[in-house]
């Protein structure tokens, strides 16, 4: 698991050499707490949650272009070269050049370690690494928080999915933190100290499994969003339920700063249960019987990282 983001700068001076510019950015596990970042929650309750940053990243690449005026832009199959920025196909380079105001004279590309829609939060760490190369590229420091506000932007009010700023704020400070967002949005971070002992037998014992199932976070999240905004019993059964998840998390953080990585394990068990009901979109039939054996064959808990439906098993 990764103690920190892995984001390479190369020196200025070599910025007038069209050298390229390269961030690494890393995905996420969630630990605990998973879905009270997500405002229509937050809004009310306030969140909390414990992400922890992996070894698969999202890269990307920017190099300036032999015509001022052109700008390309590759993501997966998707290729783009225009004199518009608004011609660009992916929504997130777009909206992060207009943010950035770099919108001509550029060439980006970029590569992951995990397929998009893999619930390890692979949209935020592009955002996140797209935002930082664009600043590189305009010389402009930037801070780990200001990357992780900015990502968030994007995404939540730029591009209006029903989603949470768990997945940017982990990609901007890596590491194993504990987060909290208050009813006004505002997140604050704590790097959790956590024993070497308790690190090197979490690392020796989490799992991780690609079910192979593509799913789309924004129509379960969704989802879930529909059943809130109906303000009757079911609404109130899945606000009661990210209030439990959110109280698991606290328990959670105690387990692991105590070193208890095996009640910490069980925790995730309780979430998995509590979180299948937020939404009949969360798990089938085949998910759960891939539980079901994990948990005869000794797995204390498990559960699908990101909103569910598919992506990756974590037990």
């Amino acid at each position: 698991m990764s103690r920190k983001s892995i984001i390479k700068k190369l020196p200025d001076y070599t910025l007038r050499d069209r050298a390229t510019i390269i961030t690494q950015t890393p995905m996420r596990i969630t630990l605990a707490g998973g879905g009270t970042d997500v405002l229509w929650y937050s809004q009310l309750k306030g969140g909390a949650w414990i992400s922890g940053a992996i070894n698969k990243y999202v890269f990307v690449f920017i190099n300036k272009t032999e015509d001022s005026r052109l700008i390309k832009a590759s993501h997966g199959f998707e290729a783009t070269m225009s004199y518009d920025y608004k011609k660009i196909q992916n929504p997130i380079i777009k909206e992060c050049l207009k943010l950035t105001k770099v919108i001509k004279g550029v060439e980006l590309s970029t590569a992951a370690d995990a397929s998009a829609k893999s619930g390890l939060g692979g949209s935020g760490a592009f955002e996140v690494g797209l935002l930082h190369a664009l600043h590189i590229y305009k010389r402009e420091p930037i801070s780990q928080m200001k990357l992780a506000e900015e990502a968030s932007f994007v995404e939540i009010k730029r591009l209006k999915r029903p989603v949470g700023p768990q997945d940017q704020y982990i990609a901007a400070f890596g590491g194993i933190n504990y987060f909290e967002i208050d009813t006004s949005g505002r997140v604050s971070i704590e790097p959790l100290n956590i024993s070497f002992h308790a690190i090197s037998k979490l690392e020796n014992n989490l799992l991780y499994f690609r079910t192979g199932i593509q799913r789309d976070a924004s129509s379960v999240l969704g989802d879930q969003k529909q059943k809130i905004d109906k303000k009757d019993d079911t609404s109130k059964q899945v606000i009661t339920m990210l209030d439990q998840i959110k109280d698991l998390g606290f328990q959670a953080k105690k387990y692991l700063l105590a070193g208890k990585i095996d009640d910490f394990g069980a925790t995730f068990h309780q979430h998995w249960l509590l979180k299948k009901n937020l939404s009949n979109k969360v798990s089938n039939p085949q998910i759960d019987d891939w539980y079901n054996e994990a948990m005869k064959m000794g797995a204390l808990g498990g559960k699908i990282m990101g909103a569910g439906g598919g992506g990756w098993f974590v037990f």
